[in-house]
C-alpha cells in the first residue's frame, strides 16, 4: 500500500503526464468511424471514433478544424493524426486530433491525380480539340441518375431560359459500382438517338467516393468519343474531376450545366433584331456618304460639263442601285423574319407539352419517348407522360397493325 495519498487534481495530472511522456501517443494516427459529431459554436469539434470493439471520445479544436477539406458527418470514416491525453478536470481519456481525413481519400487524390495525367499526355484534354457549343440548341440531351435532384435542377433552369427547349433524359448510375460503364452508355444513346444538339453529364455533390464514377477511364474516352459537344457539370463549383477536364465545357454544378447550354429565347431574339436594324442603317449611312460626295463634285467648278453630265448619269445610277439594295434588304428581313416565324411554330408544334396538354399521353421507355408499337414487348414497364402528371404501367400485350 501507498504511504501517501493523492488529490483526484494530482492523479489525474500524474496520468495525463504519463501519457504525455510517451512518444508514440504524442503523434498517433487513429481509424475510426464517427459517432455523436458536434460542431460548437466556439469552432471546436467534438465527437467519438469507433471500431467494431473499442470508441474513444475526440476534440478537434478550431484552428485545427480549419484545415479541414471535407466535412464531418455522422458515419464518416476517417483516419486522425493527434495526441492521446487525460483531461485533467473530468478525468476523461480522449484524443487531441490536429488533422483528420476520409479513409482511402489520401489514395483516391493520387489515382485521381495518376490518370489525370496518363490522359493528359495522350491529349485527351487538349484545348484544340474541343467543341463550342450550339448557339441555338433545339434539344438538349441528360446523361445522368432518373430520379435525381440534379436533373429536376436542369430542366429547372432550362425550362425558364427557353419554354420551348426538348430535353430528352438518358438515365444511369452514377455512383457505385458499374456506375462508370452505364455513364458512358447513356453517352453513346444520346448520340445514337440523333437530334441532340448539347449533351449535359453530370450529378450532384459528394464525397470524392460518391463522385468517383466520374473519374473513371471509361468515362473520359466517351465523352470524347462523342460526335455531340458535352458538358460536364458534376458536383459543386468546388468539385473537379476527369470527365471536367475531357469535356468540350465544364459547369460549376447541374444548374450552372444548363445555363451554359441554353441561351434565353429572348436575347436570341433581341439579338437577330438588333444585327438586322444596324445592317440596314450601316447601308443608308454608307448610301447617304457617297450622295453627298456626289453633289459636291456635281456642284465643283471644276467640272467641265460632259464631266457633269456624267458624274449626274452615275449619280442617278448610284440611286437606282442604292434603291435595289434597300428593297433587297427589305425583302431578306422580311424573308428572315418568316423563317424565324416558322421556326418558332415548327417548335410549338413539336413541344411535347402542347400535345399532353390536348390530352393525349406520351409513352417512355428507359428515359425514351416510343414511336411505334415495335418498340413495346410485352411484360415491360413504361410511364405514361400526360397533363397534370405521369403514370407507371406494365405492357400486358402488344398487338401491332398490318401495314
Amino acid at each position: 500500500m501507498a504511504d501517501w495519498t493523492l488529490t483526484v487534481s494530482q492523479l489525474n495530472e500524474y496520468v495525463r503526464r504519463q501519457l504525455a511522456g510517451d512518444p508514440l501517443l504524442r503523434s498517433v494516427r487513429v481509424e475510426g468511424e464517427i459517432s455523436g459529431f458536434k460542431h460548437h459554436i466556439s469552432g471546436h469539434k467534438y465527437f467519438t471514433l469507433k471500431d467494431d470493439k473499442a470508441r474513444i471520445s475526440c476534440v478537434m479544436f478550431r484552428q485545427s478544424a480549419q484545415t479541414l477539406d471535407f466535412t464531418p458527418k455522422e458515419g464518416t470514416k476517417v483516419t486522425a493524426v493527434g495526441s492521446a491525453s487525460v483531461f485533467v478536470r473530468d478525468g476523461t481519456y480522449q484524443l487531441y486530433v490536429e488533422s483528420m481525413r476520409e479513409s482511402g481519400a489520401g489514395d483516391l487524390y493520387q489515382e485521381f491525380e495518376r490518370r489525370k495525367k496518363k490522359l493528359a499526355d495522350e491529349g485527351l484534354f487538349d484545348p484544340a480539340i474541343k467543341r463550342p457549343l450550339p448557339m441555338m440548341p433545339t434539344t438538349v440531351g441528360v446523361a445522368t441518375a432518373s430520379g435525381g435532384a440534379a436533373f429536376q435542377d436542369i430542366i429547372r433552369v432550362s425550362r425558364a431560359r427557353n419554354p420551348r427547349i426538348n430535353i430528352v433524359l438518358s438515365p444511369c448510375a452514377v455512383q457505385g459500382e458499374g456506375a462508370a460503364e452505364e455513364i458512358a452508355r447513356a453517352i453513346e444513346r444520346l448520340n445514337a438517338r440523333g437530334g441532340v444538339d448539347v449533351i449535359l453529364v453530370g450529378r450532384g455533390g459528394g464525397s470524392i467516393e460518391d463522385l468517383w464514377a466520374f473519374n473513371e477511364e471509361v468515362v473520359a474516352r466517351a465523352i470524347r468519343a462523342s460526335e455531340i459537344p458535352v458538358v460536364s457539370c458534376v458536383g459543386h463549383e468546388i468539385d473537379f474531376t476527369i470527365a471536367d477536364f475531357a469535356a468540350d465545357v465544364r459547369a460549376a454544378t447541374p444548374s450552372n450545366g444548363a445555363e451554359l447550354a441554353v441561351p434565353v429565347l429572348e436575347d436570341i431574339e433581341d439579338t437577330l433584331t438588333a444585327l438586322m436594324i444596324r445592317s440596314g442603317r450601316a447601308l443608308k449611312n454608307r448610301l447617304d456618304y457617297l450622295r453627298a460626295r456626289l453633289m459636291a463634285l456635281r456642284a465643283s467648278s471644276v467640272f467641265t460639263m460632259p464631266g457633269k453630265i456624267l458624274i449626274e448619269n452615275r449619280r442617278n445610277a448610284l440611286g437606282q442601285l442604292g434603291q435595289k439594295n434597300i428593297l433587297a434588304m427589305q425583302k431578306r428581313l422580311q424573308k428572315e423574319s418568316a423563317k424565324l416565324e416558322l421556326l418558332q411554330r415548327s417548335l410549338e408544334a413539336l413541344n411535347p407539352a402542347a400535345v399532353i396538354e390536348r390530352g393525349y399521353a406520351v409513352v417512355e421507355k428507359d428515359g425514351v419517348p416510343v414511336a411505334s408499337a415495335e418498340g413495346l414487348n410485352p411484360g415491360e414497364k413504361i410511364v405514361l407522360r400526360m397533363h397534370g402528371g405521369r403514370a407507371e404501367a406494365s405492357v400486358n400485350a402488344v398487338t401491332k397493325e398490318k401495314k
